[in-house]
């Protein structure tokens, strides 16, 4: 297993070293990737190995139990790009922190985050908790959040399918990793104003001495039905300065539990059964942890602890039990009723996706546009019947087309106008996607472009940009049984208009690319809207300035955008 470690992977990493209440043993496996392909690499390469998988944000909130993680844990750390993409919105990574985040609206007069400013942790797990302080809650700022599943499925959400209240969403409870969000600031606000208030956080945060020594903040959630905080009800019960080893409850704030010197994962869990268990006794409060244990717990840890409440845990040896996991090999019946249902339930949603700014350049961003692909068919019946549809690729968007596809065909001035299979379509605004082999992408590869007019063309490729015998006049008699989707417009989930349009591919359009036994392709979608307006799905920031590998010298890179670069693809598995 070793000698096919991707290259982004650390071995034998202390956990310690990873996580705010310096506690918890050593990760068989680290992976730090930089990118969102990396993250996929990373999940695959679990299942491959049947190996348990954990994901690490910046550990603020995070307790891993003190034996030896014998899986992968993936770190987000990495994931740390941003930009605003318009005035009021500013597409984050899962990487980026909280404070960063405060910090950057501050700098841009936007308020909405200033709440945030000294509050531990990235994006990604503030999300997926709707983490909330000082009257401010995630879900108050997010407009979509990209996750990735352990299937390597790409999806996006609107916030409003998201957030269920009170440090409670969908994500809690499904095998997902936040990987990015776009994030909605509409509000102008002076930067002395919002500078007055993240420091008024922050003094807050020292006088209850959050940073005084090694601590994940609030160790129990509230329960509103018992009617007061649940640091109240522990100073109630005098909890303040109570200690198991050297996990000792703060003196100044009783749902605060410090790392005093050595502590051990064990002896923090020892604490907090005690703490909840005189809660239910003497005020009748039922708690539930806040923060989140990861890895392999005694059931009397596990039982005393409430980690039931915590998501998904696996039955282990010794009667010990799995927590905090995103993915887990073992669970076998679970594994096959999900495939079950994806083979059953199809239409099955296979990759759904934000454009993101090629470059990332500021304010040049375009919000309102999408896309997805939906898998009609199981893969083996596609292939027993090569000509039903099969793969449909659609283009959406929150407003007119009009708006934004500007650069339009003029048919009047071609030779048949009913003919909407147009050469050199690139030069108009159009929705692209690229499919290639995922054994061979650089010699075996098809793009596809069309507009929301439905003027398109497609291209068959032999090597990067290099056309095939059959394509070097391209003709549209190759690609029989195509089905396009003429812009129609309709509502999702009875929330949010859509204009779509696309096409529907059958397993014939794409046989030489699904020679594998894997059953998987890559694809990468594009926006070219004119006037140098280049978009991408999944997004990969295009590098300004790259290494020379025959002299190491730094240059600039290219501008022109090119899509055209196969190794950078999304893999994706047919089911």
């Amino acid at each position: 297993m070793q000698s096919s470690l991707p290259s982004f992977f650390l071995q034998n990493q202390s956990l310690k070293d990873k996580t705010y209440y310096k506690m918890g043993g050593i990760a068989r496996y680290f992976a730090v990737p930089q990118n969102i392909n990396q993250i996929q690499e990373s999940l695959f390469w679990c299942q491959k190995n049947k190996i348990p998988c954990s994901v690490l944000g910046s550990g603020s909130n995070s307790i891993y139990a003190d034996e030896e993680f014998k899986g992968l844990v993936i770190s987000l750390e990495k994931l740390a790009k941003w930009f605003w993409e318009t005035d009021e919105f500013l597409f984050v990574e899962a990487g980026v922190t909280n404070t960063e985040v405060s910090e950057i609206c501050m700098a841009a007069n936007r308020g909405g985050a200033s709440w945030m400013h000294r509050m531990p942790g990235q994006m990604g797990a503030s999300i997926r908790m709707n983490a909330r302080c000082y009257g401010g809650e995630i879900s108050q700022i997010v407009n979509q959040i990209l996750t990735i599943d352990t299937n390597g499925i790409l999806k996006t959400y609107l916030a409003e399918d998201v957030f269920k209240g009170y440090k409670s969403t969908l994500l809690m409870n499904v095998p997902e990793i936040v990987i990015g969000a776009r994030l909605h600031f509409p509000h102008v606000v002076a930067a002395e104003k919002l500078i007055q208030h993240m420091l008024e956080c922050e003094a807050d945060r020292h006088k209850k001495r959050h940073f005084y020594m090694p601590s994940c903040g609030s160790t129990f959630k509230n329960n509103y039905s018992v009617g007061r905080p649940s640091g109240q009800v522990f100073d109630e019960l005098g909890f303040k300065g109570y200690s198991v080893g050297s996990a000792e409850v703060s003196q100044f704030h009783a749902n605060f539990i410090w790392n005093k010197g050595h502590a051990l994962t064990s002896d923090f869990l020892n604490l907090t059964a005690q703490m909840r268990k005189k809660a239910f006794e003497k005020a009748h409060a039922v708690l539930e942890l806040e923060v989140q244990p990861v890895g392999l717990f005694s059931q009397d840890q596990f039982e005393n602890c409430g980690m039931e409440k915590l998501g998904p845990s696996y039955k282990a040896e010794n009667e010990k039990s799995w927590v905090g996991l995103l993915f887990y090999p073992d669970e076998k019946l679970k594994e096959k009723k999900t495939i079950a249902k994806n083979e059953t339930s199809f239409p099955f949603k296979i990759f759904d996706s934000s454009f993101i700014e090629y470059s990332q350049t500021p304010l040049n961003g375009c919000t309102s546009v999408g896309v997805q692909i939906l898998q009609q068919i199981p893969f083996e019946i596609a292939k027993n019947f090569p000509d039903k549809p099969f793969l449909e690729w659609q283009t959406y968007l929150t407003e007119d087309p009009q708006n934004i596809f500007l650069l339009k065909v003029n048919l009047k001035n071609k030779k048949n106008p009913q003919n909407k299979f147009v050469d050199e379509l690139w030069q108009y605004s159009v929705s692209e996607i690229f499919f290639a082999d995922s054994l061979n992408p650089h010699n075996n590869y098809l793009e596809f472009e069309m507009t929301p007019n439905g003027e398109w063309v497609a291209i068959e490729f032999m090597g990067v940009r290099q056309r095939s015998n059959r394509n070097e006049k391209l003709t549209k008699n190759i690609w029989n049984n195509m089905i396009f989707n003429n812009l129609c417009h309709s509502f999702y989930k009875e929330k949010q208009l859509r204009y779509i349009f696309g096409m529907t591919f059958t397993y014939a359009h794409l046989e030489k690319l699904l020679k594998n036994k894997n059953h998987e392709i890559l694809i990468q979608c594009a926006l070219s809207l004119g006037n140098s307006r280049y978009y991408l799905a999944p997004y990969w920031k295009h590098e300004e300035f790259i290494q020379k590998h025959d002299n190491g010298i730094i240059i600039q890179n290219n501008a022109m955008p090119n899509f055209h670069q196969p190794e950078k693809y999304w893999k994706i598995k047919l089911f």
